[in-house]
């Protein structure tokens, strides 16, 4: 009673009493973002039957740290699935899939224990060893061969500071796992990654769809540390006894390559279609577009997509749900939250006087790959307050995904249809401003975290559901498009244009903060140098 399922046939129906007793198979998948596990059990017909989450502890021991247990990922990843899996007692799981934060840097050794905690996407203490990749490789070269250019938060940096700071541990490594894959590897006992998160360690060739040897024999990196590498939705190992016992999933039930956040939160919106194009408010705000063919970085990543072909076009704003978590320590009293504070922007006036934000507060990716790009506000008046810097906060992420929409036009990438997801996708405030800046509809893709679905739908493909991935959008992410929840909101001209002020003067100041050449690295902090990675 209450589970919403639809039954066929009656009480003395053989072929109803069949199916009850072997109902269609249900779906799971699970996103290891950055502050929380987030996981979703969906039926084959894409109803949600059940959502869990727990949250994670993000550790900062010097100022350009970012570093998280990766047992604490499990321990996290086997409560969401215990309470998925006992959320219906007649759910007969066909697969598994994982999504995850990318570029996570997690050395194992031949023993699988860690050598060093998850040095994660947003840690920015690589930066010499960035600028080390492309003194000794060209810079257009690199971002030809692999997608990207070199920053502090990808996976070949780390491994250069890694070694330099502790040869013998990196002599020591046998496996480079990535955050979604260790997840994969607990379920399974299986070490393999997906092409979405292979693109992004610099040390894969995306054209061939392949490691580059050259490129790991040059920075030593050795080959067999690097997983096989899969397709999203082959496939990769199926959960052994163990992991059954702990995470309440049957023993047996196949687990997919899965993809990384980004790429399974685009899924989840149905972004794979001319024009559309996803935008995930998390920690980072995160932009991807799906493109058949591959244009040149910068400001914009290009790496292999979770479909079966194609590219994804890929810029992230690295502080937007992180900025205002920022804020709101930095500027509120404790114990004030999140919603709470997005309240105090909304009721600010912003007649006050134009106040813009620059949200690059580890560095930046994107709209401009800048390492050293530091955080300000500029335009700061006697009237503001703290609801004025909340708006700033958030208008300042609009106006940088923005700019990165821009950067995909000039790439030859049609944008049309903004589709949000996540965190920040909950508040109509933001989605107004995202909608604002851009001059642009938006659409809140529902209440489901998006790459947890994305997850799921990579495994229902995986386990033979669906015969493409899009076939899987269409069943299950098309009909939603036609509800109210979904329908397009479309921004309010005067803000359109109080936008466009503020993104000339937000583009400026970007410009004069690089020009200042601000110092790369903070000052050592009291017990830097404590952490083996």
């Amino acid at each position: 009673p209450g589970s919403g399922r639809t039954r066929i046939g009656g009480p003395t129906s053989r072929a109803g009493s069949l199916f009850l007793m072997c109902p269609l198979p249900t779906y799971l998948g699970v996103d290891l973002g950055t502050s929380s596990v987030k996981g979703v059990l969906i039926e084959a017909d894409g109803r949600v039957i059940a959502t869990a989450e727990r949250s994670l502890v993000l550790s900062t021991p010097s100022p350009l740290a970012a570093e998280q247990d990766a047992d604490a990922w499990w321990a996290a990843s086997v409560e969401v699935l215990r309470e998925l899996t006992a959320a219906d007692d007649r759910t007969r799981i066909g697969a598994v899939g994982f999504a995850g934060q990318k570029h996570a840097f997690l050395p194992r050794d031949a023993s699988d224990r860690p050598l060093g905690p998850a040095v994660l996407w947003c840690d920015g203490r690589a930066a010499a060893e960035a600028d080390e990749v492309h003194a000794r490789i060209d810079r257009v070269a690199l971002g030809r061969r692999t997608g990207a250019f070199a920053l502090p938060g990808y996976l070949l940096p780390k491994w250069l500071r890694f070694r330099r700071k502790h040869p013998e541990l990196a002599a020591a490594t046998a496996s480079l796992l990535f955050a979604k894959d260790w997840l994969r590897f607990r379920m399974t006992g299986v070490k393999a990654t997906d092409r979405t998160e292979a693109s992004a360690s610099l040390l894969f060739d995306i054209g061939r769809k392949a490691w580059a040897e050259d490129l790991a024999a040059m920075f030593e990196v050795p080959l067999s540390a690097l997983p096989p590498v899969l397709r999203s939705s082959d496939v990769a190992g199926r959960v052994t006894e163990a992991a059954a016992l702990e995470t309440g999933v049957p023993a047996g039930t196949p687990v997919v390559g899965g993809a990384g956040d980004n790429e399974a939160g685009a899924l989840a919106c149905g972004a794979l279609g001319e024009g559309v194009v996803a935008v995930i408010l998390g920690t980072s705000a995160t932009i991807v577009a799906a493109h058949e063919s591959r244009g040149t970085a910068g400001g914009l990543a290009w790496g292999r997509h979770a479909t079966r072909s194609g590219y994804a076009a890929t810029g992230v704003v690295l502080s937007a749900g992180r900025a205002l978590e920022w804020i709101r320590e930095a500027a509120f009293a404790p114990g004030v939250t999140t919603e709470e504070v997005i309240a105090a922007a909304t009721a600010s006036d912003p007649s006050e006087g134009a106040l813009v934000f620059v949200p690059s507060l580890v560095g930046e990716r994107s709209p401009v790959p800048d390492a050293g790009a530091s955080g300000a506000f500029v335009g700061l008046r006697p009237g503001h307050g703290r609801g004025h810097l909340a708006r700033a906060v958030i208008e300042g992420v609009a106006l940088s995904i923005a700019e990165v929409l821009h950067l995909l036009r000039g790439a030859g990438v049609p944008v049309t249809d903004l589709r949000l997801t996540s965190g920040g996708a909950a508040s109509s405030f933001w989605r107004g401003l995202v909608g604002a800046a851009a001059n642009l509809p938006v659409r809140a893709m529902g209440d489901v975290h998006g790459p947890a679905l994305g997850a799921a739908l990579l495994a229902a493909r995986g386990a033979g559901r669906f015969k493409a991935l899009k076939d899987g959008v269409d069943a299950w992410v098309a009909p939603s498009l036609e509800t109210d929840r979904c329908a397009p909101e479309v921004p309010d001209p005067a803000e359109v244009t109080r936008l466009a002020g503020l993104g000339t003067t937000l583009r400026s100041v970007r410009n004069a903060l690089r020009a200042t050449s601000m110092p790369r690295r903070s000052p050592r902090a009291p017990g830097e140098g404590s952490s083996r990675a």
